[in-house]
């Protein structure tokens, strides 16, 4: 019985939500939209879709720089411009546009953004993809630093760290899979081999997000349920960080509209659960140009 209630969680948190003013960030294309609560107001990390200035005609997507916006309200949103190019990444692809999906998060007094790279090209072949760490001591005053080596023992997109209530820091990603492993105490190195995680559906399974909840581990996820469809957004659930996962079913069903990406993420806000995610609501026609939404529940803490 306490299994069935469990399972029933993360389906309440949405239970008879509405939409808010959306999309959130009206002068630019932003995507994969990581929400995070720092000292009492929220911030947004988001990746951001421009047209390939290089290839115009290239209809895929394209991302050379991240933006910080944060509100007190999610009403008024200020963009704390540029926090990282991919001209600063020492182990980067300057030309790369692959800065897809991040995170960040707060430990011990420093920020770490989390982000995914083209690695540089070597020997004539492509230097595919890794994850890197950039370094703040203050959101507002400093300047994020990306550290000289991309997180060793990863090859993929999209990070989630999860901070844990056993005190540990958990690393999450997808590419071929979704993956996930312990970071080290230095948050740049991992702590033993990845986990790879099985879910049901034939398509592709990518942007993980993971959160805690009355004594739950969530594991939610863009999937491409059947091979040729667009992306919806599962669930499931566990009593460890690293599972083994529980399969529980869809929180947000296809856009109706065709957009074939989805990501999101799912955080509490002065009282209130929020889940941000995207659309290309501003670009209908290409759904490589994105827009940041967010709905919100009727759940209380």
């Amino acid at each position: 019985m306490k299994k069935s209630i469990a399972a029933l969680a993360l389906a309440s948190i949405f239970a008879g939500s509405t939409y808010a003013q959306n999309p959130i960030i009206r002068n630019q294309y932003t995507a994969d939209p990581t929400a995070r609560v720092f000292n009492g107001r929220m911030y947004l990390f988001p990746s951001h879709d421009i047209i390939s200035p290089t290839e115009p005609e290239r209809k895929w997507f394209c991302m050379a720089d991240y933006h910080m916006f944060s509100s007190t309200d999610l009403v008024e949103w200020q963009d704390h411009g540029v926090i990282l190019s991919q001209e600063d990444v020492p182990w980067g692809n300057p030309t790369g546009y692959s800065m897809w999906a991040p995170d960040c998060i707060e430990h011990e007094g420093k920020y770490y953004f989390y982000f995914p790279d083209g690695a540089k090209p070597q020997e004539g072949r492509r230097g595919g993809f890794g994850i890197g760490v950039a370094i703040a001591d203050n959101l507002f005053m400093s300047k994020f630093v990306p550290q000289e080596k991309q997180i060793p023992g990863i090859m993929g997109i999209d990070p989630c760290v999860l901070q844990a209530s056993d005190g540990n820091n958990y690393i999450f990603w997808g590419m071929g899979g979704l993956q996930g492993a312990k970071l080290g105490k230095d948050m740049m190195s991992l702590d033993g081999e990845p986990v790879r995680f099985q879910f049901p559906g034939e398509g592709l399974k990518e942007g993980p997000f993971a959160f805690e909840y009355n004594g739950n581990y969530y594991l939610t996820y863009p999937s491409v349920f059947k091979n040729g469809e667009t992306e919806q957004i599962d669930y499931a659930m566990s009593k460890n960080p690293l599972g083994p996962y529980e399969y529980k079913g869809t929180i947000m069903q296809k856009h109706q509209n065709g957009c074939w990406t989805n990501h999101h993420s799912i955080v509490n806000f002065k009282g209130q659960w929020y889940m941000f995610y995207h659309c290309n609501h501003y670009s209908p026609s290409f759904d490589k140009n994105r827009s940041d939404l967010y709905r919100l529940s009727l759940l209380q803490s």
